[in-house]
């Protein structure tokens, strides 16, 4: 029985480890791209958490003032960046009835170039607006999911 089980005891030949090699760099090269897609919408949720806390501070602002803040510190939001800071963030356009905050992308996140750049927009009509690549009105890049 020993006999029998000898040759495959010895290890592999230096093909078959070449083999080996190729076959998990071709599976690594094919599943990388994928799985950095996967990363960067992930971190969509980064921008959008953020942005959607920063609205619900407007709104507890707005109800104590006449007009929304007009900066992030007014807020208590004391950095410029997203919570996990994959985003940077700019509030602008604001007014009595109206804001903008918009998120965009840094770093590595900066590749997610269909949602490089993501916004929340309240209208004067109180209309909510998630919008993305600086559109006023729309999501092409599709970036908000719900």
């Amino acid at each position: 029985m020993k006999q029998h089980l000898a040759p495959f005891l010895l290890g592999f030949t230096l093909i078959e480890s070449l083999l080996s090699l190729a076959l998990m760099a071709i599976l690594a090269g094919l599943a990388l791209p994928r799985f950095e897609t996967q990363w960067q919408i992930s971190r969509r949720q980064d921008a959008q958490n953020t942005l959607l806390q920063l609205h619900l501070q407007q709104l507890q602002w707005r109800g104590l003032h006449a007009q929304y803040a007009s900066t992030l510190p007014e807020l208590g939001w004391l950095s410029t960046h997203s919570i996990a800071g994959h985003y940077s963030l700019r509030l602008q356009n604001v007014g009595p009835q109206s804001y903008e905050l918009h998120a965009t992308a840094v770093g590595l996140q900066a590749r997610d170039t269909a949602c490089a750049s993501m916004s929340l927009r309240v209208s004067a009509n109180a209309q909510l607006l998630r919008t993305s690549q600086a559109f006023l009105a729309s999501d092409p890049g599709q970036c908000w999911r719900w």
